[in-house]
């Protein structure tokens, strides 16, 4: 019974063996001539389809960028090609060497007389100069034409390179009205194509421009760099044995948009997307598609969330003005930075315009003064002196020191910035009258690296480890003498702070003593909606500083407005707490004025910190008025009380 069976399968076995081996015989010998034929004629071509770049929304849904499709007409490169020798009455060496012109008696105008109707028909309807388009038709034929030399120079002989076949974009950013006719009536407008094109809008134009940074076009080696980084990543999806359709992606293309600045280039990655591409099946005579074989849809950049308030945002930039300089709004428990204002600043829809004259200012505009302008920050430095003086047992809460006016340390005059002087002040005193001498006398009995230790707890002199390029450091200096001690103790010296890094220790102050990790980042959503990554804290730290000094500090920073500083300045009606600094430069009258603090003081909502750079004035005189414009958009509801 068995052998029986087996005789019936190898038998059909057999007769499909030799099925496949007559059907191969018939097609790759008896019909050789028809398929080679067909192959001759006929090839696939491969277009890449352009993804959306992801969206960016503040926390309450607004939109800050977002792409907006636009339309660019292009033109058949023979046409550009034939139009451009006709109207510029000069030729090309290799057209004029072809026997077929050198047979011929005919002008080009004679053969070529239709080559040349886009120029006028285009040039009537957008009511742009056919100069104009006509100079954009010289720069695409000068690169084909370059490319095809090279290639010919490579392969010694003639070569029909596929860019002669494509189309090219003559007409920018077409209003859609201009797209409707030339549709409607194709006919009337032979080998002319209308390539559909995504465009960065930013509907808020300047407003968190440091933020939101600013996109531009790769260049060749950054194009060749990140494909690169696109066929690594496919190779470890293969090896890693992810069943991912990823070959019949393109990461880039030459050209392509990349993030510069800001959120646009911290977040490349998930706003890019992956773009798709067509496998048309063409007639190679005339390059006329004759089907679709296979079409991937491209799959559009994820959407950012940011933890900004845009209204904020949009108040901060105002109470700024034109002040050189930077505000901060920071909630002290979570660390998402509400607002960040920079000035001056850019606007990034018109940074293809700009670039030129911004990036030459003096003024530096593209610079995020929030982060990366790490300047002395004077007397706003003496909390986290009173922290490390206290917390090291260098000075006790009694502990009073007599100001005249000065001090002297080895025939060296320190000065106090009230030349009358303080009086005996102990530490609930020397910080809301920002006394100079009370730190002076505590740096000389408190060791540089006691100093330099609590700073660095409280991250002075590192990165805050915020989601945004470019964050600058500062400089934490090692103490060697007392003089630089005593310099350093008052916010002078070589120390250097962003504002970012001393928002971040007044919130540490506010919330009892953790150092959060500032962010940007509130959640990305794909095109569905759906969340595939919210902003996870890498960077929090508690500092190991006894809650009573938190409070001596705590209380101190509410006397700076009550009593101090920045008494009289219209800032306690908002349960203020802060302190005011003047850092100076060297230069006569010419000082950076600071303002940091948190409110309310009782349950601290928001902590800021508010920097005018190169000022005659001092930091309650400059600074705190800001604070106070800033704080009555924050606390409404304190202004209709008061």
């Amino acid at each position: 019974m068995y052998p029986f069976r087996f005789k019936i399968i190898l038998i059909i076995f057999v007769l499909l063996f030799a099925g496949i081996v007559v059907r191969l015989f018939q097609l790759q010998i008896i019909e050789t001539d028809k398929y080679k034929g067909i192959s001759k004629t006929r090839r696939i071509a491969t277009y890449p389809l352009e993804s959306v770049r992801g969206a960016i929304f503040d926390r309450h849904g607004r939109t800050l960028a977002m792409d907006q499709h636009t339309f660019d007409i292009s033109v058949k490169y023979i046409n550009l090609l034939y139009c451009s020798i006709l109207h510029n009455n000069k030729t090309i060496s290799r057209i004029s060497e072809m026997e077929v012109h050198k047979k011929t008696e005919k002008s080009c105008l004679e053969c070529h007389e239709n080559y040349d109707a886009w120029l006028k028909k285009l040039s009537r309807l957008l009511n742009v100069s056919q100069a104009k388009l006509l100079d954009r038709a010289n720069s695409a034929i000068e690169k084909v034409e370059r490319l095809k030399q090279s290639m010919e120079k490579k392969y010694g002989r003639p070569i029909r390179i596929k860019e002669e076949t494509e189309f090219y974009p003559i007409a920018p950013d077409v209003a859609w009205e201009k797209v409707i006719q030339i549709e409607i009536k194709q006919d009337d407008f032979p080998d002319i194509r209308i390539t559909p094109r995504s465009r960065r809008v930013y509907p808020e134009h300047g407003l968190a421009s440091h933020i939101l940074g600013y996109i531009s076009k790769l260049n060749e080696d950054e194009w060749k760099a990140h494909s690169n980084n696109w066929n690594n990543f496919i190779l470890a999806s293969s090896s890693a044995g992810n069943e991912t359709s990823s070959l019949l992606y393109d990461g880039y293309a030459e050209n392509d948009d990349i993030g510069r600045t800001g959120v646009e280039a911290q977040y490349e990655e998930y706003l890019h997307g992956l773009r798709g591409k067509r496998f048309e099946e063409i007639i190679c005579k005339n390059t006329q598609i004759e089907k679709t074989v296979l079409e991937r849809p491209p799959v559009p950049g994820n959407n950012l969330y940011l933890t900004i308030d845009s209204q904020i945002q949009a108040h901060a930039e105002k109470s700024l003005g034109t002040n050189r300089g930077a505000i901060i709004v920071m909630d002290p428990w979570t660390g998402e930075i509400l607002a960040m204002a920079s000035y001056p600043r850019f606007n990034p829809n018109t940074i293809d315009k700009d670039f030129g004259k911004l990036i030459r200012h003096p003024s530096k505009p593209f610079i995020n003064r929030a982060v990366q302008s790490a300047l002395p920050p004077g007397s706003i430095f003496k909390l986290i002196t009173a922290a490390a003086a206290l917390s090291s047992n260098c000075i006790t809460p009694q502990t009073s020191f007599d100001c005249p006016g000065y001090t002297e340390y080895r025939n060296i005059i320190f000065r106090c910035w009230s030349s009358a002087g303080h009086g005996l002040v102990a530490i609930e005193d020397a910080i809301p009258y920002s006394c100079n001498v009370f730190f002076f006398e505590t740096a000389k009995i408190c060791s540089g690296d006691a100093l330099y230790t609590w700073a660095k707890q409280f991250g002075i002199g590192g990165k805050t480890g915020i989601d945004l390029p470019h964050e600058k450091s500062g400089n934490m200096p090692k103490m060697a003498t007392t003089a630089s001690a005593m310099n350093v103790a008052i916010g002078q010296g070589a120390l250097l702070a962003t504002p970012l890094q001393l928002i971040r220790a007044y919130a540490a102050v506010a919330n009892d003593g953790t150092l959060v990790q500032p962010h940007v980042l509130l959640k990305i959503t794909n095109s569905r909606g759906e969340t595939v990554r919210t902003f996870q804290s890498e960077n929090k730290q508690k500092i190991s500083i006894q809650p009573a000094i938190i409070s001596i500090l705590r209380l101190a920073l509410q006397d700076v407005i009550t009593r101090g500083t920045g008494k009289d300045k219209g800032l306690d009606i908002y349960k203020t707490a802060g302190k005011t600094g003047t850092a100076e430069t060297g230069r006569h009258k010419d000082n950076h004025a600071w303002f940091v603090g948190y409110a309310p003081y009782d349950n601290p909502r928001y902590c800021f910190a508010i920097l005018v750079e190169h000022t005659s004035g001092h930091g309650a005189d400059v600074a705190v008025p800001i604070a106070r414009e800033l704080l009555s958009y924050l606390f409404p509801e304190m202004n209709e009380a008061s």
